[in-house]
């Protein structure tokens, strides 16, 4: 049976911290509350794990830019050994999570550990998560290659998705074979790949062999920040064009636009200038997949050669991921912007020419809004001149002295003929538009 020693299991997980209409202000609130749901729910399954000095300096962002969190403890009767290490990378947060336990575990064993682990990482879903990947490592001993088959099949149902991979690569690193695992929106080559579906498995032979396959973190860190860069643009584009274009045939689905009403020409001007800042946001995607492209390579490029100098390393399996985003992602969004550019002049020339029908109905507006305050105006005034003509009068002596029944009815007549006059100058006005026209 398959055992491994040192089972370890890596986190490596990415938030956008500014740009693309996100402000740092808002992307530093949304991850200092992930940072703080991982430090409750660790002290939580196991109390007294974190020391306060190293919680505090986790959670502050603000003068410290990269942070180690350490903890360690028993759960769910696995001796864990756990840590953190949270970096800043323009313009993006790292998170990467190690957890491990130091002894021998069959691969029944290692599905229960995984799945009490994973308890300690963060929701995939949060906001502004760029994507995430998974990495199990440790040393092998006993099994063959189809038991690690079947222990990568377990772990990515317990980790991932209990559905399974659509796809899976493998290559070199260190002289072990290195293992990848994914999947895809409809599980065929060339779909959208779901951005948190990767899990990478390399299993050493000795102790030494680990260290070392571990002692390029960071390079690792690099390559997979500008694979989930580029996942997680191409996943935003394709939503923003279906929006986009959504927004744009409810738009031209309107039969007359001279029959909008005021607050539906905003309405519909606001969307228009909303098309407009899409597109931008539209390029601005395909500007970062392209830019991330060749971060990616040359990330790519460096891993191989700092770790072939350790053992055999080929990763031309990943690099096969940057040449599919070429052949199919790139094309496929550069022609939705051609496609949409073609739009461009179609939304300008409305945007005009609601601009003109909102200046005019507002114009009406402007002008009925005088017209009422006028007419309001002389039944006010009626009314007070009434007011002030029937307090000249001598009063008429009431019935019981103790009502003012004489300043009753100067108010009462003064509404009275104020509304008439009102009345009056409603139809004057009326009138007098209908023979002007």
């Amino acid at each position: 049976m398959l055992e491994i020693n040192l089972p370890n299991l890596y986190l490596f997980s990415y938030h956008l911290k500014e740009g693309l209409g996100i402000s740092l202000e808002n992307s530093q609130r949304n991850y200092h509350s992930v940072l703080e749901k991982i430090v409750e729910d660790i002290s939580r399954f196991i109390p007294e794990a974190i020391a306060q000095d190293c919680q505090e300096t986790f959670l502050d962002l603000q003068t410290q830019p990269t942070a180690d969190l350490k903890f360690k403890g028993t759960l769910h009767n696995h001796a864990i050994l756990g840590r953190y290490l949270r970096r800043s990378l323009h313009p993006s947060y790292a998170l990467i999570f190690d957890g491990s336990v130091q002894e021998r575990y069959n691969a029944h064993q290692v599905q229960s550990l995984l799945s009490t682990l994973k308890s300690l990482t963060p929701d995939p879903d949060s906001p502004n998560n760029l994507g995430q990947t998974w990495l199990i490592s440790g040393v092998w001993e006993h099994g063959n290659s189809t038991q690690i088959e079947k222990l990568a099949e377990e772990s990515y149902k317990t980790l991932i998705s209990p559905e399974g991979w659509h796809h899976q690569a493998t290559g070199d690193y260190v002289g072990v074979k290195l293992y990848e695992f994914w999947r895809t929106s409809g599980g065929n080559t060339g779909e959208t790949i779901e951005g948190n579906s990767y899990l990478l498995l390399v299993l050493y032979p000795d102790r030494e062999t680990f260290q070392a396959g571990w002692g390029f973190y960071e390079q690792w860190q690099q390559v997979l920040l500008s694979r989930h860069q580029i996942v997680w643009a191409h996943c935003q584009s394709q939503r923003l064009k279906q929006q986009l274009m959504d927004q744009y045939q409810q738009i031209e689905a309107i039969a007359d636009y001279s029959e909008l009403s005021l607050h539906h020409l905003k309405t519909t001007m606001d969307s228009l200038s909303g098309l407009i800042t899409g597109f931008t946001t539209l390029e601005m995607h395909l500007n970062l997949m392209e830019i991330q492209i060749d971060h990616y390579d040359q990330y790519c490029h460096q891993l191989e050669q700092d770790a072939d100098g350790l053992g055999l390393t080929d990763l031309t399996f990943l690099k096969i991921f940057s040449a599919s985003i070429q052949e199919s992602y790139l094309p496929r969004v550069q022609g939705e912007i051609q496609a949409f550019r073609l739009n461009l002049e179609r939304i300008q020339h409305l945007t005009q020419m609601i601009q003109g029908l909102l200046e005019i109905r507002q114009t009406q507006r402007d002008r009925t809004v005088k017209t009422a305050v006028a007419i309001g105006g002389v039944g006010v005034a009626t009314g007070c001149i009434v007011a002030v003509a029937s307090s000249t009068h001598p009063p008429v002596p009431s019935v019981n002295p103790g009502t003012n029944s004489g300043l009753t009815g100067v108010l009462l007549l003064s509404v009275i003929c104020g509304g008439v006059a009102s009345l009056v100058t409603v139809m004057t006005v009326v009138l007098w538009q209908k023979l002007g026209k």
